[in-house]
């Protein structure tokens, strides 16, 4: 048998002992094998038995030629039991055996059974063991098993003798003690301070798993087994080290780049370290690998999506109160953690363990952590405010930094100077989003974070430019969701333009429908209303009636109007709105602004039980966007969405979950993150995905959309509520009326927090409580309505 045949063997005799011993061979006889392998690794399997017999019972069955027993010296140690066996060797108890003094260590040699293998085969093993005691001679760390001592038996096999680590696996330990998600962080920053002490030598481990990491009684965890890890600094021809095979790594915590046999590197071990936190964390691995070939194995390590923290946790196997405490105490932050750690690009994961250790501290702090969602990343600038005609006008100040193409904005009333100064404002953020300036990689929406606390410093007695940008970084936060950071530059904004261009410029009012935005999104409607009609009272004064701005307040108050299900209202301003775009706007081009009127004109016609008119509204505006927009865009996917709620209220199930998943697609690659327009279009889907009887779909898409909402309204917000309520909808479709009841009186609490919640969500709350209460046997899973006592 060659080198690769006994390699291949080998590697399905390892995965076949990773399964219970009473399902090895059946499980061998279901796998798509030929039949000289399968011989081969049944007999590996019996005799694999067998030695575990001869080890009760040693004089039973003799072990390979050479290879010590139980009893014998090995060095100055005798060996006392086998406590444990990998994929390579073998470690067994030892006791100090010259008298040197007392101790215990735990002694690993090659496993027996491999010692049949082929001369060539032996070698590799052999070649491996002792670059593992030669790595572990380098290491000194707290956190890392300390290599003791070393040589070879009579028969040249190597060993080595390790301090003895008396305790449980990582996972074992924090399930065994009920660690809280604080407690089970903090071991973990310590297996990655010992991660980190191994890539300070260049060494890579390769093979982390709770298994290789073991928590003493004093609760110190100590990293084991580094049979497969290279040094990065190795020379070895043809790279023999620098992949790692299937037949050594455990799959199911090996990188993307180690299941393709692709050159690893020390974010290879901090993709390790992101599937063991995410098990940490949910109770459950990312993926379960059990019974795939190697290449469906690959396919699922290197393409598919891990489901997030929150949904994994409430699908594991805990107890009721387990899975309570770990889901309140997983949030958006720790989420975008493990999700940085885990990404598939290796340029996008944590530079090193030690970043990863140093973003768990900051969130046991309660400071800001460094990972975000890729979104500011891959698509920062291209965020269009929701639900708003003026999204274009309202970030050209942004645009106008970030981008050559805008400065001509500011050329009609800046002199050079002044773009010059710009211009430099531009490079300095640009330099914050270079590593190779920062030290590390910054997005440009963090440079842009940064930057907005020293606009004053970059435009000394300058207001009129610092109110400019003020307002164009406010509106970007605003956009992202970032609501304290936009209040703090939207308002300064805002005063300084009052103060530099008066009340009645177009430039003010343009800020103040920028906090008159944040003011609604903060469900501070009373204020955002009253900004509003002050801003258009304003406009009228000045004569401002044919400018955009007029236009965008007119809009954006019937938009405010409609949220709070005042249609008649809604109505009044839309049209208004409308007709100040015929008369001023309307070029006979398409144009988002037009677009976004006639969607809107569509919801109040929609609203108001005028289906063929809302109908044909609809489709006229998707058809605006599709020109303007043909790789989608956040209003697109709203006019969709809303024709998926038409066909849902005509009774087209099928139709409407159709438009629903369109929707929802396409809110996910324009923002590629968390965001309230992604959450809401989770719930549609998993509202009509119950509807239509797929449970096991509603409830995934139920928790995804409440884990958003969960992460995004760090506000009140009326759809917070809705997403719960959704929820329990998922929930009581699955027959989970406890669960159904839990849900929907968190809606509930959420609703009691609103100033003014609009009447339409409360209905729905009462729709979804009456479905729970009219559930066979589920009269007591009944909530009663919150009230803002009862709020959180």
């Amino acid at each position: 048998m060659s080198v690769a045949d006994e390699g291949q063997v080998l590697d399905w005799f390892e995965r076949a002992l990773d399964r219970p011993a009473a399902e090895r061979v059946s499980w061998l006889s279901t796998q798509a094998v030929p039949d000289w392998l399968r011989l081969r690794v049944l007999r590996l399997l019996q005799a694999e038995s067998d030695l575990g017999g001869f080890l009760e019972q040693p004089v039973l069955v003799p072990e390979p030629d050479g290879f010590p027993q139980l009893g014998e010296r090995v060095g100055p140690f005798q060996l006392v039991e086998r406590i444990d066996s990998g994929g390579m060797g073998v470690v067994y108890r030892a006791r100090r055996a010259d008298e040197a003094y007392d101790q215990d260590v735990a002694l690993k040699l090659i496993r027996p059974l491999h010692l049949g293998a082929n001369a060539g085969f032996r070698a590799q093993l052999i070649a491996r063991f002792e670059n593992e005691r030669a790595l572990l001679a380098r290491l000194g760390h707290p956190n890392i098993a300390r290599i003791l001592d070393g040589g070879s038996t009579a028969s040249g096999l190597p060993w080595l003798a390790m301090e003895l680590v008396d305790g449980l696996s990582l996972v074992a330990y924090c399930d065994r003690h009920a660690l809280d998600i604080p407690a089970r962080l903090a071991l973990f920053r310590k297996v990655c301070d010992g991660v980190q002490e191994a890539h300070r030598h260049l060494i890579v481990h390769r093979d982390l798993k709770p298994e290789n990491i073991l928590v003493d009684a004093a609760g110190e965890p100590k990293l084991l087994d580094f049979g497969i890890a290279r040094l990065l600094d190795a020379g070895d021809e043809a790279g023999a080290v620098s992949v790692t095979s299937l037949t050594a790594m455990t799959p199911a915590y090996a990188s993307p780049e180690q299941v393709r046999r692709q050159p690893t590197t020390t974010r290879s071990d901090v993709y390790s370290l992101g599937v063991l936190l995410y098990q940490l964390l949910t109770g459950v691995r990312p993926y379960e690998l059990a019974g795939l070939s190697p290449a469906e194995a690959e396919r699922t390590v290197c393409d598919t999506r891990p489901r997030s923290l929150r949904v994994a946790t409430d699908a594991a196997a805990l107890d009721d109160d387990d899975r309570r405490r770990r889901l309140a105490g997983i949030d958006g932050d720790l989420e975008r953690i493990v999700a940085r750690a885990m990404h598939k690009d290796i340029e996008r994961r944590y530079g090193s363990s030690e970043e990863l250790a140093r973003d768990i501290q900051r969130w046991l702090d309660g400071r800001p952590v460094l990972a975000h969602p890729d979104s500011a990343a891959y698509r920062f600038g291209k965020f269009v405010r929701r639900h708003r005609v003026g999204s274009t006008l309202a970030i050209a100040a942004l645009v106008a930094i970030v981008s050559a193409g805008g400065i001509a904005a500011w050329q009609a009333h800046q002199a050079a100077a002044d773009m010059r100064q710009v211009n430099a404002f531009l490079m300095d953020v640009l330099s914050m989003s270079d590593p190779f300036e920062t030290g590390g990689e910054l997005t440009l929406g963090q440079a842009l974070d940064g930057a907005a606390e020293r606009i004053d410093e970059y435009f000394p007695g300058r207001p009129d430019l610092s109110a400019e940008v003020r307002f164009g970084i406010g509106y970007s936060m605003l956009d992202r969701h970032r609501l304290p950071q936009a209040e703090a530059q939207l308002v300064r904004a805002l005063q300084d333009h009052e103060r530099v261009f008066g009340r009645d410029d177009a430039r003010t009012l343009r800020a103040l429908e920028g906090v008159a935005g944040l003011r609604q999104d903060q469900a501070r409607i009373a204020e955002a209303e009253a900004l509003f009609i002050d801003g258009i009272a304003r406009s009228e004064r000045a004569g401002l009636v044919a400018d955009p701005i007029h236009l965008y307040l007119l809009n954006n108050l019937g938009m405010l109007y409609m949220a709070q299900d005042r249609y008649a209202e809604a109505g009044t301003y839309l049209q208004r709105a409308h007709d100040a775009w015929t008369a001023h706007h309307d070029t006979g081009e398409p144009s988002a602004d037009q677009g976004n009127l006639l969607s809107n004109l569509a919801q109040v016609a929609h609203e108001r039980k005028d289906v063929a008119r809302a109908d044909r509204l609809y489709r006229e505006a998707q058809a605006i966007f599709e020109v303007l927009y043909p790789r989608g865009s956040p209003d697109l996917a709203i006019a969709i969405g809303n024709r998926g709620l038409l066909a849902e209220e005509q009774g087209d199930a099928s139709g409407a979950l159709a438009l629903y998943r369109q929707s929802l697609a396409m809110r996910e690659r324009v923002f590629e993150g968390d965001h309230p327009m992604v959450a809401v279009a989770l719930t549609h889907v998993a509202r009509m995905a119950a509807a239509t009887g797929d449970t096991a779909d509603a409830l995934d898409h139920a928790l995804r959309a409440v884990a958003m909402a969960d992460r995004v309204h760090v506000q009140p917000s009326p759809r917070h509520a809705s997403a719960y309520g959704t929820l329990a909808e998922a929930r009581l479709a699955g027959g989970d009326a406890r669960g159904a009841r839990e849900a929907l009186t968190r809606a509930y609490a959420l609703l009691a927090r609103l100033e003014a919640p609009p009447p339409s969500v409360a209905t729905y709350l009462a729709r979804v409580k009456a479905s729970l209460c009219a559930a066979p046997g589920a009269i007591a899973s009944c909530p009663e309505p919150a009230t803002a006592a009862d709020a959180p």
